[in-house]
């Protein structure tokens, strides 16, 4: 049991997010970011040509930037319950003994996968800056985190001021991440709210539940259908 010993400074307090708003981050001092999630690929699995290819689009990507970025790796476990949950509805629907027999076998594997290992899901992050020279005081986060809010000073013309530089920067960095095979978009306020409150409350968020739909399960079946 923890003990809640009062006056010690809340998480907010720690932070330098002062608020999220119009799917960027603004910080304290009156640095406002740009959040890009990017797809990855699997190195070792290409040819020798290809990672040189690679490894000169990135070095390309590096020289052609004028600004700073920051590159970050989340890892975190997933809970694959819903994936597991749509596997038995479609077993359910088959005809075919085969492919019920063929289901039940890979949702059993599944399932055992999770309670034996822990599934780990990385995610890939490019952070945009753009120090607009302003000082803001923290709003959002603090009902996020703590009690009560404060109004913003200048939040909106940080804003302002940083769009101009940020959208050009993003539109830069994905069209050089193109040339390397990536795909990348730019989280929205929601997603950075996710991912803040899961980074520093971990234990109140839970598992990350992996994000699959009926379409990914039904697409996952066809080399299934095919063989049978």
């Amino acid at each position: 049991m923890v003990a809640i010993v009062k006056g010690l400074p809340s998480t907010q307090q720690h932070l330098d997010v002062a608020d999220i708003k119009e799917d960027l981050l603004i910080l304290k001092n009156g640095v406002v970011s740009l959040i890009l999630e990017t797809t990855s690929l699997n190195f070792d699995l290409l040819s020798e040509r290809e990672q040189d290819a690679k490894i000169l689009s990135f070095s390309g990507l590096l020289n052609s930037l004028s600004f700073h970025v920051q590159m970050v790796i989340r890892t975190h476990r997933t809970d694959l319950s819903d994936y597991v949950e749509l596997l038995e509805e479609q077993m359910k629907k088959q005809v075919s003994d085969g492919l019920r027999k063929q289901m039940e076998i890979y949702t059993h594997f599944i399932r055992n996968l999770t309670v034996t290992n822990e599934v780990l899901e990385k995610r890939f992050f490019i952070v945009i800056p753009s120090n607009t020279g302003m000082s803001i005081k923290p709003g959002f986060f603090k009902k996020l985190f703590g009690k009560g809010k404060e109004d913003l000073v200048n939040v909106d013309q940080a804003i302002d001021r940083a769009k101009t530089k940020l959208f050009p920067r993003r539109d830069h960095i994905i069209k050089q991440l193109k040339k390397l095979g990536l795909f990348a978009r730019q989280l929205g306020s929601s997603e950075i709210v996710k991912l803040f409150y899961g980074v520093y409350n971990p234990s109140r968020q839970g598992l990350e539940k992996l994000q699959i739909t009926r379409a990914d399960v039904d697409a996952s079946l066809i080399g299934t259908k095919t063989q049978a």
